[in-house]
């Protein structure tokens, strides 16, 4: 009796291959055509009573497509498949009952009475057998080599079937995300328009400051929210052509409303580019800046009496929407330098923009003074839309004066993106813990924020510095006692980010 040929060790490791079936997320799914398709024509040109796609985890082999049993899955450790994967090529066996692997398992000697296999292995592009497709038979017999070559093939057709069904759960995913993320985007109008100043696209924000639906607007003229005395003098070719020449163009204006009211505007309009770098429209981003337009006119009229105090006002609130509107061109700047599609700059845009509007929503609620901690990180949950259970929040009560807050609270918004694509929060059971304290007295205590993915997928460094890696090592302050150290192990992704207390703490 043979032992059959030797099989060498994988270059593989078992609990990567799991982890990797595990992100498929294909295990006891409903049957589908395509795989059904497929395991018909490899019975076919194999000439076999017996074809299945069968899906290999710790316990079981489970038939994505079957044809030829009625059974759904078989333990692992009577399985042929289990030792198909273990190479790189058709596995076959002619005649089990002469292969000492073979002669005693129940699917030989039980009621299925197998003779022959032949299984080839079902690869991710990384390598990782996920199970294979194979024919079976109850008779002894053989391939010939051109059905060994129309069974690879096939199985190269299952293997990209099941990557394009990944790809299209994952856009499914990320469309869902980003769905919830434009619809949390109430406090900036973001608008796109082509080189003619027609609208293409127009956000919940739009809709709220303006009025008008996204219907409504799509395919008309940006110069119907201007006001007539700015159409009259081009105010609107004049933006574009500044935005072209300039790279921005200023918009800190009256607009108007649906309604013929009017608000005042304070935003940009930026050239989109294609991947040449050739403009092929416009972004224009703007918020209400109603209320500090008519404080401020009020404060112009006031008495001399007041001189002193509408200064001291007029300035702090200029330098708050200098601040705001320094660091959305950054995001916007950024954000543009590394989208691909005028959608990714839109999307990216939006995210770190909701991210900035939540920040400063609950600076608000204390005349931006100081932001809770742990609001911050609500917050930053909240927009994501991760699972309580799965987000671990601990630290005293402490607040954090606004500079510090926002710098948190575009940290947090970075590594919750990237943990929602690539990390903890990308599948099941990851799980992520974000924890603050204090150590130390007086002006020697030191504040410190720690975030740490465990549960995820494994690890990869990033192959360059991006924007977002440069938002959160500059989370907290700007000068040299801040320290930020992120780490990509392969468990999971730990940042640390630490500074004095007396220099972020509320004022």
């Amino acid at each position: 009796m043979s032992d059959g040929p030797r099989i060498s060790t994988p270059a593989w490791r078992e609990v990567d291959r799991l982890a990797a079936l595990e992100r498929y997320a294909i295990m006891d799914t409903a049957p589908e055509q395509e795989f059904d398709d497929l395991v018909r024509v490899a019975a076919q040109v194999c000439g076999a009573p017996i074809a299945l796609v069968s899906l290999l985890d710790d316990e079981r082999q489970w038939f994505k497509a079957a044809l030829g049993v009625d059974v759904k899955q078989t333990p692992r450790d009577i399985a042929f498949c289990a030792h198909a994967i273990q190479q790189r090529d058709v596995f076959m066996v002619e005649d089990a009952t002469k292969d000492a692997r073979f002669a005693e398992n129940p699917l030989v000697t039980g009621d299925a009475g197998l003779r022959f296999y032949a299984g080839q292995p079902l690869e991710t592009p990384d390598g990782l057998p996920l199970g294979t497709l194979c024919v079976l038979d109850t008779e002894p017999r053989s391939l010939t080599p051109e059905q060994r070559f129309a069974l690879k093939t096939l199985a190269r057709q299952v293997a990209s079937q099941l990557e394009l069904r990944k790809a299209l759960a994952q856009q499914k995913s990320s469309e869902e995300r980003h769905r919830r993320i434009l619809e949390s985007a109430i406090d900036y109008g973001i608008i796109s328009m082509d080189l003619a100043g027609l609208i293409s696209s127009w956000n919940e924000g739009a809709h709220r400051i303006l009025g008008w639906t996204e219907p409504e607007m799509r395919g008309r003229s940006c110069e119907v929210f201007f006001t007539p005395e700015d159409r009259a003098t081009n105010v609107p070719e004049i933006e574009m052509g500044a935005a072209l020449t300039h790279g921005r163009g200023s918009d800190e204006r009256w607009h108007l409303r649906k309604d013929g009211s009017r608000f005042w505007a304070s935003g940009e309009m930026m050239p989109l580019t294609d991947q040449q770098g050739e403009p092929i429209g416009f972004l224009k981003i703007l918020r209400d800046r109603t209320d500090f337009k008519n404080a401020q006119t009020a404060l112009q009229a006031s008495e001399a009496t007041a001189e002193r105090d509408r200064q001291l006002l007029t300035s702090e609130l200029e330098h708050r929407v200098k601040n705001t509107l320094a660091l959305a061109q950054a995001i916007v700047g950024q954000s543009l330098r590394t989208a691909t599609t005028p959608a990714g700059a839109r999307d990216a845009i939006e995210m770190r923009l909701v991210a900035l509007g939540r920040a400063h929503d609950i600076l608000t609620k204390s005349n931006w003074a100081a932001a809770p901690v742990a609001s911050i990180v609500a917050a930053a949950t909240a927009i994501h839309g991760a699972e309580p259970d799965r987000i671990e929040a601990e630290g005293p009560d402490l607040k954090i004066n606004a500079r510090a807050a926002v710098g948190v609270s575009m940290a947090l918004h970075e590594l919750f993106t990237n943990a929602t694509k690539y990390g903890a929060l990308s599948n099941d059971a990851g799980k992520v813990r974000v924890e603050w304290s204090v150590s130390g007295e007086g002006d020697s205590a030191v504040f410190q924020l720690s975030w740490r993915e465990t549960g995820g997928p494994p690890v990869t460094p990033p192959s360059r510095k991006g924007f977002g890696t440069r938002l959160i090592q500059a989370s907290l302050s700007g000068d040299n006692n801040h320290k930020s150290d992120i780490s990509y192990a392969s468990s999971g992704v730990v940042w640390i980010s630490t500074a004095p207390l007396r220099l972020i703490k509320e004022d």
